[in-house]
């Protein structure tokens, strides 16, 4: 990915479906969930897909520092974004029969879909590598 294309960033907060352990939730994102749209995600226009898995420990690392700014750290137990070219692409995505009938039936075995939220964005870089960006795909 590139600091200089203009891809479309969709996040996703994720909670685990209730019941569910957090161990169990891991798990099956990784070694279910995510193999399962590997296929249906790059016919669909994703150029990336990543997870993010915010387990107890990492929500530990970052408890002192939100109590000092008077934040709580976020409830979800984890997050993903989907970067795309086209976002009318990814959205046609959903009326695909293999979402129906495959996918949606594995979220819902996993996730708390009724409380998933998402953000849609542009990405702009201010440091890669260590290093600052001067050159964006996109100007505000």
């Amino acid at each position: 990915m590139s600091h200089t294309e203009k891809l479309i960033r969709i996040t996703t907060l994720i909670p685990r479906k209730k019941g569910m352990t957090r161990e169990e939730f891991y798990k099956h994102w990784t070694t279910v969930h995510g193999p399962l749209v590997l296929d249906f995600m790059m016919r669909h226009g994703v150029v990336e897909y990543r997870q993010y898995h915010t387990t107890p420990e990492m929500k530990a690392l970052g408890d002192a520092m939100a109590k000092a700014n008077g934040r709580p750290m976020l409830e979800f137990d984890g997050m993903s974004d989907a970067y795309v070219r086209d976002f009318k692409t990814f959205e046609e995505a959903f009326k695909d029969p293999e979402y129906a009938e495959k996918i949606r039936p594995d979220e819902l075995a996993c996730f708390d879909v009724d409380n998933i939220q998402m953000t849609i964005g542009y990405d702009y870089w201010i440091v890669e590598n260590g290093r600052p960006v001067t050159e964006h795909a996109r100007k505000f």
